[in-house]
């Protein structure tokens, strides 16, 4: 059925040293138990594979956590059972159980053994799973809470911040390559894979989203799918795009113009700029994200593009390229945190004739946001 092993048993002193893990680590689990001291519960059993990854380092495609107040339980498969000896950061009372059935293996191996309650991240796991969970785990009780290891993943640790900043470093070496090897005649879709490919060649462990490409008319698709459509002479070109470093992720949209841009393309271009200049000058610890998108949202509506920027400001990033906080006028409840990283985003569309889009990620330290990523202050033509 399955078998488990600790950690520091298993292993060398050397690996367990390249296993030490960021304090950061510790303060996400201190933080976590004590949600799981407010829920009333024994422990919270994790299955979201980034909050995982946030926790353990682990990146492997199959995993569970139980979280408890004085231990950890790390459950994957035989896929991984080299790999966990080596990835996994040295967690104190740290176990691994190798199985491919959780809960029977926990029943047959009598785990739950004094324990009466665990909670579960309830927009991760479905209410057919929740049902099958507890008819095997009774009398134990399976019970639900929410944003519980979240929001401790928003502020970032200086090991996750190199990562994502060598990411950036390297979606502007793209976008760099990309301007010289920009052949007009070349395909959305042709020009989307030159994207991918030079950031492949960069090192990026993939793409952390699908890239978009989109010209011409299609430009003001905020977020199209490049299409067979080829790029041609007066076209605008807008690629959204990011890199994938240690499993962190960068996230960066560009713009460039196709032999020669309009007087008003090049307004609205400056405009995107100061607005973008003036959300990340908003930003600092504690402030609330619906304030930041009034900032960049009130000039663009001055200068009478209102109606033309509808999504949001911005987004966090990390392991994942959108997670919190939200940087949105429809939402007055997220708020920014010293260490967390953020994508500005504010974009004009024009329906039926081009839209641009200026992203810069940055990072929130306690006297502000510092740029992880710059656009150009020229609009760039080709």
């Amino acid at each position: 059925m399955g078998r488990n092993f600790s950690l520091a048993s298993s292993s060398t002193v050397s690996e367990q040293v390249a296993r030490s893990y960021p304090e950061k680590i510790e303060q996400r689990l201190v933080q976590v138990r004590f949600r799981i001291q407010e829920m009333k519960a024994d422990g919270l059993f994790v299955n979201y594979l980034p909050n995982i990854r946030y926790l353990t380092n682990f990146s492997g495609s199959s995993a569970s956590l139980f979280i408890f107040h004085d231990k950890i339980w790390f459950f994957t498969d035989d896929r991984y059972e080299e790999q966990v000896q080596t990835e996994l950061y040295n967690l104190p009372n740290l176990e691994i159980h190798i199985t491919r059935d959780i809960w029977n293996y926990c029943i047959q191996k009598k785990l739950f053994s004094g324990i009466s309650t665990i909670g579960f991240e309830a927009d991760r796991v479905s209410y057919q799973e929740v049902i099958n969970i507890r008819n095997i785990i009774r009398p134990v009780k399976f019970k639900p809470a929410e944003a519980v290891v979240e929001p401790y993943t928003i502020s970032k640790s200086s090991e996750e911040l190199s990562h994502i900043r060598k990411a950036c470093e390297m979606s502007e070496k793209v976008f760099a390559e990309v301007l010289k090897l920009f052949k007009v005649g070349m395909t959305e879709k042709e020009l989307a894979a030159e994207v991918v490919y030079q950031a492949r060649k960069l090192g990026s462990e993939g793409e952390p989203f699908p890239t978009i490409v989109v010209s011409g008319k299609r430009s003001s698709l905020p977020h199209g799918n490049p299409s067979t459509k080829p790029i041609k002479n007066g076209d605008v070109v807008t690629l959204d795009f990011g890199c994938i470093v240690n499993g962190f992720v960068s996230d960066i949209s560009r713009v460039f113009a196709v032999g020669k841009f309009t007087k008003e393309q090049y307004n609205i271009y400056q405009i995107l700029l100061e607005a973008k200049e003036r959300a990340i000058e908003k930003i600092k610890p504690l402030v609330n994200g619906k304030f930041v998108d009034e900032a960049a949202r009130s000039l663009i509506k001055k200068k009478g593009y209102g109606e033309n920027f509808q999504h949001s400001l911005g987004h966090g990033i990390g392991i994942v390229p959108h997670e919190l906080p939200l940087i949105t006028f429809r939402k007055d409840d997220q708020f920014i945190v010293e260490g967390c990283v953020v994508a500005i985003e504010p974009g004009i569309y024009l329906p039926n004739k081009y839209g641009l889009r200026l992203e810069d990620d940055v990072y929130v330290t306690k006297d502000g946001a510092k740029k992880l990523t710059n656009a150009p202050t020229e609009f760039p033509v080709v």
